[in-house]
């Protein structure tokens, strides 16, 4: 809990216009864009105590400064488009909302960089570089509502990355603010300055996070990389220095397919003959959909790849050729301008068959493309008795970001818990196939080590290890935490011991023989004295399960959960 007299401190250093502990503005800022089911909100408790948005660098090092102080929770926070809870509270405390840190500092022509204020829109940004002619490499396909910053520390690909890569590819320089207060700028800070005195393997921190401390680690004399991806979960980005390229002519393209394995083909020809800005695609599910909201284009088959080419008149005409050629090799079909220009207009509404729930389920990885075939395949098999949609985006890397769509209604409490483990599901189905997961955050912690791999998790581990060794800066992300139970959960779980414990002992007194029940009667509920002091028991047996499940890791929690979630659901959905 924020004490009062910090409340009014936290006031005074952000200001008194832009802080809130009002209900409204916390429960504004206590998710994501994924809907949770309501016994998993209980068990995390992601509920925010007060919101701050810092107008300068210099406000988030004191907001941070003094809540490591006072041991004060902080999330930091874009617009919240993700889903994979990044920006969740898990202890309360404070949502630091970043979006007022939104200018544009600088553009070099001469280096071709522009460095922004990490709350900045894309949109707004993509607007402000286009009337320079220029423009940047790529954008998120939720560009109109997402900061700069956010997908900077969520990572992943975009619009774009296709020919560019993804944010990881973008990102220049960061200036960034550590647990402890201190303004870093990453090119300029070397990642042996977050090297650990001592050497060992142990569990370190407030959240039990692991830290793996080797001397065959190669330490880089720029930090920019260990911050991307990071969840915020390192530090708190500020600014953004992100490559930036002439504007161009842009020409898009939509083919359509009879069946997955000829629009599979298709795309590795694609990629491999061409250099496309950007290429997409939906399958049969997808389209389906599309039909019932009135949304599908007029197109002659139902698996679709979008295709856009970058450049001059010239290049463009000359690859569009080739992309002839190859829908034809495949028996696909070019469609119409009209056709092209409204898939590419659609590129940022892939919630458009959102109707058809009234909630969506996400859920995204990575797979190699070679292996996407397969990996369709097997998610029609695993999920055959469930609606999902299905799209995907090929990166410059030859992996596709497969986004899995699934309507749901979150207002059936039941039955949408249940179907929480299908999100879990493509991860694992995704595993199998070679991939990856797209994104950390909170709900993929248990991957993290995998993910970043072993030489930079250790890195991760030594900087937090090294600032913020209580894990109180968007605490559960990247490194797995334990489990902070709601006080209603708690006394819940208290109540239902206390209840239970006199009623098992009562049913034992009628199932015993009648010779133990003469020798030590006491131990029986004959009596309200008795029952209540069973309901005693009970209610410390309650306190003692609660406080077990608060050392538990949520990854621990979601991979024995999983599995009774999918029993479940097959049994009654």
């Amino acid at each position: 809990m924020i004490a009062k007299k910090h409340m009014q401190k936290l006031a005074d250093i952000a200001g008194e216009d832009y802080f809130s502990s009002e209900e409204y503005m916390t429960k504004l800022y206590s998710h994501d864009i994924a809907a949770l089911p309501g016994i998993v909100n209980d068990v995390l408790n992601p509920n925010a105590e007060a919101v701050a948005q810092p107008s300068t660098t210099e406000v988030v090092s004191n907001l941070l400064t003094y809540c490591k102080q006072e041991h004060i929770p902080v999330v930091p926070r874009g617009h919240g488009t993700s889903g994979y809870g990044g920006a969740l509270p898990t202890r309360g405390g404070l949502v630091l909302e970043m979006t007022r840190l939104n200018q544009i500092h600088h553009i070099d022509r001469e280096n071709m960089t522009v460095e922004v204020g990490s709350g900045i829109i894309w949109g707004k940004l993509i607007e402000e570089l286009e009337d320079e002619g220029l423009t940047v490499a790529a954008y998120p396909s939720s560009a109109p509502s997402s900061t700069v910053g956010g997908w900077v520390a969520a990572g992943g690909s975009g619009i774009g990355s296709t020919k560019y890569g993804g944010i990881a590819e973008q990102v220049v320089d960061l200036e960034v603010v550590l647990p402890d207060g201190e303004i870093i700028r990453t090119t300029e800070t070397s990642e042996e300055k977050f090297v650990v005195d001592k050497e060992r393997n142990d569990f370190i921190g407030g959240d039990s996070f692991y830290g793996e401390i080797s001397d065959r680690i190669t330490y880089n004399p720029d930090s920019t990389q260990l911050f991307v991806d990071s969840n915020g979960a390192l530090g708190i980005i500020t600014k953004v220095v992100l490559k930036i390229i002439p504007l161009r002519d842009i020409k898009p393209t939509t083919s359509s397919f009879r069946s997955q394995s000829l629009m599979v083909g298709a795309l590795q020809d694609i990629l491999e003959a061409t250099r496309p800005f950007y290429l997409h695609f939906i399958t049969d599910n997808f389209y389906k959909m599309l039909k019932e909201v009135n949304q599908a284009p007029p197109t002659t088959g139902e698996f679709i790849i979008s295709c856009a080419f970058e450049g001059t008149e010239d290049e463009i005409a000359t690859e569009i050729e080739k992309l002839k050629h190859i829908v034809s090799r495949y028996s696909g079909s070019l469609e119409s301008d009209e056709v092209a220009e409204h898939e590419w207009s659609e590129r940022f509404y892939p919630m458009r068959i959102k109707r058809l729930g009234p909630s969506l389920a996400p859920s995204e990885v990575y797979v190699p493309l070679e292996n996407l075939d397969e990996y369709i395949n097997h998610m029609n098999k695993h999920f055959k008795s469930e609606d999902f949609a299905l799209e995907g985006a090929i990166t410059d890397k030859g992996e596709v970001a497969v986004l899995t769509w699934f309507p749901d209604d979150e207002r059936r409490r039941i039955s949408f818990l249940m179907g929480w483990y299908r999100s879990l599901d493509v991860i694992n189905l995704g595993l199998k196939h070679g991939g990856r997961a797209y994104s950390i955050g909170m709900w993929n912690a248990a991957h993290s080590r995998s993910f970043y791999g072993k030489e930079n998790y250790t890195k991760m581990s030594n900087l937090k290890r090294k600032t913020d060794k209580n894990g109180f800066l968007n605490s559960h992300k990247v490194f797995p935490g334990p489990l902070v139970l709601s006080v209603r959960l708690n006394i819940l779980i208290m109540l239902i011991a206390g209840l239970v414990a006199p009623i098992v002992v009562w049913l034992a007194g009628i199932l015993v023989p009648s010779i133990i029940q003469a020798y030590v009667p006491w131990i029986f509920v004959n009596d309200m004295a008795s029952f209540l002091v069973w309901f005693i028991v009970g209610l410390f047996a309650g306190f003692v399960v609660s406080e077990f499940a608060n050392l538990v890791p949520i990854t621990v929690v979601l991979s024995i959960g999983t599995p009774f979630l999918r029993f479940f659901r097959k049994i009654f959905h």
